[in-house]
């Protein structure tokens, strides 16, 4: 019985042993999988955790990645905060843990958190519900993935995106880009504004069948070709809008390249309708300005009076290729010399045939009025019939009587001549009325001065004496003053180049904006 007994406590201690080894051997592998497990979980480089569920819960578990990620200085630190204060806005917290607890599971959920030091953090969360047999929620498993960086380079390129579309539909030139096939796969405000077509109705067809009128669809073509194989090409030409007309354009093609790969093609056109008619327009003023020039260099004196005695020079020099100033020498007889000096309102063709006009009535009062206050009365008559209320011409017309060495003058408001007699100080003549063609009935004086031996006459137009200079200063008649004395051994013709000279030198790099036109009468002394 003895025998029997210890043979079953022997028994009974073998199999204990060999349960102890089975549960070490269980407990060890156990041990080994949770330190690959938590190995795992401490080295992915994602936030992992277990929290409670609710508002605020409680989190039971975080791998050091989370804490990394949220800037605590441990696990302890980060496992003694509510996960709602990891919220930029804590009552989220309720919400999303009120659709884990009913969805069961939400994957890449984005969340507005914030770290340690309250700076903000976008992360995306994967996260499971954990219930009991019953369907209570225990916890939640969670995966945390810091996206910040990706948020921001994703509004980053949602803003230049934006801000390419605007610029794209700001631009003053209308837009169409391309495929390779040449299918229209957006067009811009202005392309729209300017060929009358929509969006809708551009988008998806070929950019040849929409804008290029029927007899240019071959050039079309081919700048097409061109372009879909790399070039760029810019060529001035007519398109064609939604109702039929046609438009003057530039138009501009060129591939759209990233890398080494040909993406598409983009096509500028811009409206030159107003260019063309700018460059007609040009064109047409500068035939005018050369017919008025034309006209005016005819209606200005060939050549200066060859009389003996005396010396006489004359000189127009236009600001623009046609001025309005105008001068002229008549021969009345063999004795009498009617000298004009004029400035006709305004440039130009219209101001040449004001000009052609007012030659043409001086002399034809030349010829049958011996009285330069007569003429001019005459002359303001005509021309206030013949011109309209913004044209007006100041006149002086003198009379040369080579036998009495008189000048009879009157002047219609042209600025006063200049008399310099031998030895004496320069006088400035005062008879003057005003300008011809402002008024219809006007009454001018006259005066007679004597041309003695030495004596010289200096005619101007404001274009000389009012010339300025980049400070705004006027060359003034104290200036030809003194040209006209120091060089009176000089000959009239240089004379007037002499002072031409000065007034340019005076100007500088200022603008000319005045014709300048000169007489000057010598009566030589001996």
């Amino acid at each position: 019985m003895k025998k029997s007994t210890s043979r079953s406590a022997h028994t009974r201690r073998e199999k204990s042993r060999k349960a102890d080894i089975a549960r070490t051997r269980i407990e060890e592998a156990l041990r080994v999988s949770e330190e690959k497990f938590r190995t795992l979980t401490e080295n992915i480089p994602v936030g992992i955790f277990r929290s409670t569920p609710g508002a605020r819960g409680t989190f039971l578990e975080v791998n050091r990645a989370l804490v990394r990620m949220l800037r605590y200085t441990s696990k302890k630190a980060l496992l003694a905060k509510d996960p709602a204060e990891m919220y930029q806005n804590p009552k989220e917290r309720l919400a999303y843990s009120r659709k884990i607890s009913m969805n069961g599971f939400v994957k890449n959920e984005e969340l507005q958190l914030r770290k340690k030091d309250g700076t903000p953090i976008i992360v995306s969360e994967t996260t499971k519900a954990v219930k009991d047999p019953r369907g209570k929620v225990l916890y939640f498993d969670g995966i945390i993935e810091d996206v910040t960086k990706r948020k921001r380079a994703e509004e980053e390129i949602l803003l230049q995106k934006s801000y390419f579309e605007r610029l794209f539909n700001s631009a003053p030139e209308a837009i169409a880009l391309h495929d390779n096939d040449d299918i229209i796969v957006n067009v811009n405000d202005e392309f729209t504004r300017l060929f009358g077509y929509s969006r809708t109705e551009a988008v998806g067809r070929p950019i040849n069948e929409v804008v290029p009128p029927t007899e240019l669809r071959h050039e079309a073509s081919t700048l097409s070709e061109k372009v879909i194989h790399g070039e760029r090409v810019e060529v001035d030409s007519k398109r064609k809008r939604k109702d039929g007309r046609l438009i003057d354009v530039s138009i501009l093609g060129a591939p759209i390249i990233h890398g080494a790969r040909q993406m598409g093609v983009y096509a500028i056109y811009r409206d030159t309708t107003e260019r063309k008619k700018a460059e007609e327009a040009r064109m047409r003023s500068k035939e005018e300005a050369r017919m008025a020039r034309h006209i005016q260099m005819n209606l200005l004196p060939k050549f200066n009076p060859d009389i003996p005695g005396y010396d006489i020079g004359g000189k127009n020099l236009p600001a623009l290729n046609v001025g309005g100033d105008y001068y002229d020498f008549i021969w009345m007889d063999d004795y009498r010399l009617a000298i004009a000096l004029g400035d006709v309102s305004g440039k130009g063709l219209a101001a040449s045939l004001v000009m052609a006009n007012l030659q043409a009535t001086v002399r034809g009062q030349a010829l049958f009025v011996t009285d330069p206050r007569e003429c001019l009365e005459r002359a303001n008559k005509l021309l206030f019939r013949s011109t309209d209320s913004r044209t007006f011409v100041s006149l002086f017309y003198g009379i040369l009587d080579l036998r009495t060495h008189t000048l009879c003058y009157a002047n219609a408001g042209q600025d006063m001549p200049i008399l310099f007699p031998a030895g004496a100080r320069p006088i400035p003549l005062k008879t003057r009325g005003i300008a011809l063609g402002m008024k219809e009935d006007v009454s001018y004086e006259k005066e007679e001065i004597p041309i003695n031996p030495g004596d010289q006459l200096l005619v101007y137009s404001d274009g000389v004496s009012e010339a300025m200079n980049e400070r705004m200063e006027e060359f003034g008649e104290e200036g030809l003053s003194q040209i006209v004395q120091s060089t009176s051994d000089a000959s009239a013709a240089e004379s007037i180049e002499e002072i031409i000279a000065a007034v340019n030198s005076h100007i500088g790099n200022a603008t000319r904006g005045d014709d300048m036109t000169l007489v000057l009468v010598r009566r030589n002394a001996g």
